[in-house]
């Protein structure tokens, strides 16, 4: 594929944008997009028609006005809220929700506010990992009496990384995870590769030798769609390669020792300079896509391979291609290859839409009720069922009309195994993420020396400016 081939894709892409690219949320505090709006105060018909169905233990009398939970979150999409409520309200008839999603950055800024300042009365609200926790926790409600009454097995409901890491955010328990996003996966068009003769690679040398022959006999195909204009996508796929060969990432992230111009950190920075050495990334192309180009490319049949994170997994689903306007016939995925022998096919994950209730809540036990429904009940298989984010339930199994070919079915099942057993936190220190990213592309575009850049990147971190 020539330099000018993805300008020229990239124009002729612009309506499919238009139409499709806006329907997929990243899920991560990166790019992502929201709608607002107010939530289901009446139920709809289908709900009416199972209102019969055995209410909740926290129903209020049946002659009781009902309580309306005040939700603020970011993700996912009040589209994608709307049948969960309306399920929840018909099963208690008791509560009512009345939700609010906001732009990711809105909502970072808005939420905090209003749990200081009040006046907003709310229920329940949305959490995202990483830096949240620690700054709103003071205004957060501990949970473990209201989890003791509500779902006392709960740690035996989720995986065990996953209690883990919940508990590690903040001092005492204060939110729950409704699911989990893993790191940088491959994405691949399961059509190209089949016509080329290929089965899903299982080592560095099989992926060499796919993209090889797709340089040689598919030369309007991109072998690998990676958005490299976005210096976090970089980053993201240094820390996926870091992970693959070490655990210097957890003991950086949370200061226990180990340097980013130590060997082992070097080591990642040549891997992943090799990617380009051998061809398999494309210099020319790649450093021109960001994330919406380089996921278009892919989606429009374009490229046999996309690297994202896990939240785009609803590729995986037949029916949501239909719906979005994707041109393969099958998608499947699987982890980055280890470029290092010795070096483990795996990825970094961490849990992700976080839920709690404020100290402010009037209706604390009914909001445990929705958290509960949400985290561990239907509401979860359903969000779950749209791939909005990986569940952390145990023997969570999608509907078998979901994911229709044996590469969607294989892929989720890996998908499971690889967030549920991360080589490393995904808890990402984002600020210092993009100033990583930039060192990257310079280290591909002026071909220096990984050994030198990693000498830049410590020197940088090392201004205090992006604390850990």
């Amino acid at each position: 594929m020539n330099k000018k081939q993805p300008a020229k894709i990239i124009m002729l892409l612009t309506v499919g944008m238009l139409l499709a690219g806006l329907a997929s949320a990243c899920g991560s505090n990166n790019g992502n997009s929201e709608s607002s709006s107010s939530g289901s105060g009446n139920s709809s018909p289908a709900a009416q028609e199972s209102s019969s169905a055995p209410a909740s233990s926290e129903s209020a009398p049946a002659n009781a006005e009902p309580v309306t939970l005040k939700f603020w979150t970011w993700n996912p999409s009040a589209d994608a809220y709307k049948p969960v409520i309306e399920k929840f309200e018909a099963s208690h008839p008791g509560i009512k929700i009345d939700l609010t999603v906001m732009e990711s950055k809105d909502f970072q800024t808005k939420m905090p506010l209003a749990l200081t300042n009040g006046g907003e009365d709310l229920d329940v609200v949305g959490v995202q990992t990483g830096a949240m926790p620690s700054k709103i926790q003071g205004s957060l409600l501990p949970l473990d009496e209201l989890l003791a009454e509500a779902q006392p097995d709960w740690q035996s409901v989720i995986s065990a990384n996953s209690v883990e890491q919940i508990k590690s955010q903040a001092d005492g328990l204060k939110f729950l995870a409704m699911g989990s996003h893993g790191s940088m996966v491959m994405y691949y068009n399961k059509d190209i590769l089949d016509e080329l003769g290929f089965a899903a690679p299982k080592s560095y040398d099989e992926l060499k030798a796919i993209t090889q022959a797709v340089r040689e006999k598919k030369k309007d195909i991109l072998t690998v769609a990676v958005g490299g204009k976005d210096a976090w996508i970089l980053d993201e796929v240094l820390l996926t390669i870091l992970g693959q060969q070490s655990d210097l990432y957890n003991q950086w992230r949370y200061n226990k020792g180990g340097k980013l111009d130590g060997p082992d950190y070097v080591k990642a920075l040549e891997s992943f300079k090799k990617l380009f050495d051998d061809g398999i990334f494309s210099k020319e192309d790649v450093m021109d896509l960001d994330y919406t180009a380089s996921r278009n490319i892919f989606t429009s049949g374009q490229a046999a391979f996309f690297i994202q994170g896990t939240w785009e997994a609803n590729m995986l689903s037949e029916q949501y291609r239909k719906d979005n306007q994707v041109t393969i016939n099958d998608v499947g995925m699987i982890a980055i290859p280890s470029i290092d022998p010795s070096g483990k096919a795996s990825i970094r994950s961490f849990i992700e839409n976080g839920l709690a209730i404020p100290v402010s809540s009037k209706h604390p036990k009914e909001a445990m009720e929705w958290i509960k429904y949400l985290v561990f009940g239907e509401g979860n298989d359903m969000l779950s069922s749209q791939f909005n984010f990986t569940t952390n339930k145990i023997g969570f199994t999608p509907d078998a009309s979901l994911l229709t070919t044996p590469a969607a079915q294989d892929s989720f099942k890996l998908l499971v195994e690889l967030v549920g057993n991360p080589t490393a936190d995904r808890n990402n220190n984002s600020p210092f993420s993009d100033v990583v990213g930039a060192q990257l592309q310079k280290m591909i575009l002026k071909n220096s020396v990984p050994a030198d850049i990693a000498k830049d990147i410590q020197k940088e971190y090392e201004t205090g400016k992006y604390p850990n």
